[in-house]
């Protein structure tokens, strides 16, 4: 095996301080390169020496001959073990006839300084062949270089791969371990030292050699078919032609492990935990204590024996390796703008969100029929509600309803008893009993927004609703217009007294209701109301309801009865200052002020409000303005029949 041989040498006026090391029992320059011809080159760059830097060297001015050696302070025993292993796995690839026939491979070894001004030295050293670190050049027509091997350091090997991509050379990564070289025995070396024991490292830089050398093979095996290997001058390869080959190369090396270079299965690969036995003093004995396994599920990846753990001396308790508690369930990781991946912050998961595991960087949202519990670690099925009979406010609702339509069925009768009295016929009795009787199932209207939505009631609610409304309206309307034409027609023959005659003021309520009908049909046949569910009206609970299908229409139905209101309103209002006699427009003006008021409070209302209660505010404006309807036209007239009768003559009438 090539030996790398020191050079003893001195500074004039001073001398290198020794080492701790009796084996490096002197100063010593070594030189930066060690060679061995072959018909390819694999170039291999490791850390082999600490290097001690003296202040005198780098105080202003610099003399240039000062910088043109480097002293070394320490052997690194590590690195020197890797460089063997390279150097055997070489020769054992050149024994084998298997692997790259009539081929022999070289190596060109480099000491790569670990330092961050000087780690690209010896590659660009290597890079332009002349013993000097010239940039971009290179005194050789054709290199035998084929690939490169930067040892086991993590941040060597990333500096000098970002330079050596510049020039397309592969750069082979380390993957698994072997033993070391026959002909180097470690036995012979200090063992306080050497490490005696198989490394990882070196299983790295061996298997390393040898996918170099299995993709050489590949790429010759591929060539050989289209076109001469040989020409005048020796094996033709370029560096950069092994890239493609390299990055996809699979084998089996000497003791039947796989070895893959493909990353994204290396990624998925399971990995040991090992913990360094050293008790008693020497053991050296290296322990399995648990495991990492990337395909795991999430939480179950990592698995440790802490019981097999030998720690040292020096730690009382199991250290932390994050610098953040881990987050529970109901929590998420923020983390600490500038500070280290492990470090974080604890946040609760916000509304509507939970979270079931430890350290998840995103809550998961609940489904929109469910809710998160206090702890936000678990989704709970939200409560289905309506306004049902059984509620406090349902129930009261529907004894109202039931009450006033009973309250207004009695005034039916009591009108239908006294139908032949002055005051009953002077009201236009007929047109009395139509109204009585739509108010009776204007109440009664209002029990089908309680209990649970169905089909059949959704459709009913508002189409019921509106068309016996626009009956109670158009009555009232037509009663207006009654009497204004019986003050208008007092004189005979005139036009108005006829039509009073005729009965065409009744007219108007078959006319309004079949325009209300034909809303209600268009309403029904294009988007009609349907079942439906409001997730968003209360946290825990799941709202049944009736979507009214189209607002448009909904607002136009509603807009259309608020006209025949608003009429009817104008129509009494101007009448307002009849004579006695017919002083019923002075009651019909203020029923159709409470119910213009009470519907215009409505809109507002209800679109500030949610869950059962909006349902309940459009129940109570159907029963005020329903009870404002019966109270205002009625009451004076039933106070009259009951409890003056005696005013219910022709004669209390004038």
């Amino acid at each position: 095996m090539p030996a790398l041989t020191p050079v003893a040498s001195s500074r004039q006026g001073s001398h290198l301080p020794r080492t701790s090391s009796e084996m490096l029992s002197c100063v010593t320059c070594m030189k930066p390169s060690l060679l061995k011809d072959g018909d390819l080159i694999v170039g291999g760059f490791f850390p082999l020496y600490v290097f001690h830097h003296f202040p005198d060297l780098y105080e202003f001015p610099i003399k240039p001959k000062a910088l043109t050696k480097l002293y070394f302070d320490r052997l690194q025993p590590k690195s020197y073990q890797y460089l063997l292993t390279f150097i055997f796995a070489i020769e054992e690839v050149n024994r084998n006839p298997h692997l790259l026939p009539n081929v022999s491979l070289g190596f060109d070894l480099y000491n790569a300084i670990h330092s961050e001004w000087k780690t690209l030295e010896s590659t660009l050293t290597w890079l332009s062949a002349v013993g000097k670190a010239i940039p971009n050049y290179t005194c050789v027509r054709k290199s035998k270089s084929v690939a490169v091997i930067t040892g086991n350091t993590g941040a060597i090997s990333a500096q000098i791969g970002t330079l050596l991509e510049l020039y397309k050379f592969p750069q082979a990564d380390c993957e698994t371990l072997q033993g070391c070289p026959a002909n180097a025995s470690l036995e012979d070396l200090p063992v306080h030292v050497f490490d005696m024991s198989m490394s990882e490292g070196s299983y790295h830089i061996y298997n390393a050699v040898y996918a170099v050398a299995h993709t050489l093979h590949e790429m010759l095996l591929q060539r050989v078919e289209v076109q001469p290997v040989w020409n005048g001058d020796g094996l033709t390869m370029y560096p950069w032609q092994l890239n493609s080959f390299l990055k996809n190369i699979k084998f089996d090396n000497s003791v039947g492990d796989e070895v893959n270079l493909d990353q994204e299965r290396v990624s998925r690969k399971d990995y040991d935990i090992l913990n360094y036995w050293n008790f008693p003093q020497g053991l050296h004995l290296q322990v399995k204590v648990g495991k990492f396994s990337p395909r795991a599920p999430h939480g179950h990846r990592l698995s440790i024996s802490e019981e097999m753990i030998e720690w040292n001396v020096e730690f009382k308790e199991i250290p932390h390796s994050v610098c953040s508690e881990s987050c529970g369930p109901g929590f998420r990781k923020t983390h600490q703008e500038g500070q280290a991946a492990c470090c974080f912050d604890c946040t609760p998961c916000p509304e509507h969100e939970i979270s079931n595991e430890t350290d998840v960087e995103q809550c998961v949202r609940c489904l929109d029929d469910q809710y998160p519990n206090p702890a936000r670690d678990r989704c709970l099925p939200k409560v289905v509600v309506f306004l049902a009979y059984e509620d406090p406010l349902g129930a009261a609702l529907a004894g109202v309803a039931l009450g006033f339509s009973v309250l207004t069925a009695l005034v039916l009768v009591v009108f239908v008893k006294h139908r032949n009295t002055p005051l009953v016929k002077a009201n236009n009795r007929n047109l009395s009993y139509t109204l009585l009787a739509s108010l009776c199932l204007c109440f009664l209207c209002s029990l089908l927004f309680l209990g649970r939505p169905n089909t059949a009631t959704c459709i009913l609610q508002q189409t019921t609703f509106a068309i016996m409304f626009t009956v109670a309206v158009s009555t009232i309307l037509a009663k207006t217009i009654t009497v204004v034409l019986a003050f208008k027609a007092t004189a005979p023959g005139k036009r108005m007294r006829q039509w009073l005659v005729s009965g065409a003021p009744n007219s108007v309520i078959p006319i309004c209701s079949l325009l209300q009908v034909m809303l209600c049909g268009i309403w029904l046949g294009t988007c009609p109301p349907f079942i439906d569910t409001d997730t968003h009206a209360e946290p825990q609970q799941l709202l049944v309801l009736c979507n009214k299908g189209s607002a448009t229409l909904f607002y136009l139905v509603l807009g259309y009865l608020g006209s025949l209101a608003l009429g009817s309103f104008s129509v009494a209002f101007l009448a307002r200052s009849l004579p006695d006699t017919f002083n019923e427009a002075k009651y019909l003006t203020f029923s159709m002020l409470v119910f213009c008021s009470v519907w215009v409070t409505f809109i507002p209302v209800y679109h500030s409000t949610k869950g059962k209660v909006m349902v309940a505010v459009e129940v109570f404006s159907i029963l005020a303005s329903s009870a404002g309807l019966l109270g205002c036209i009625f009451a004076p007239k039933c106070y009259i029949l009951l409890v003056r009768p005696n005013r219910n003559v022709l004669q209390g009438i004038k």
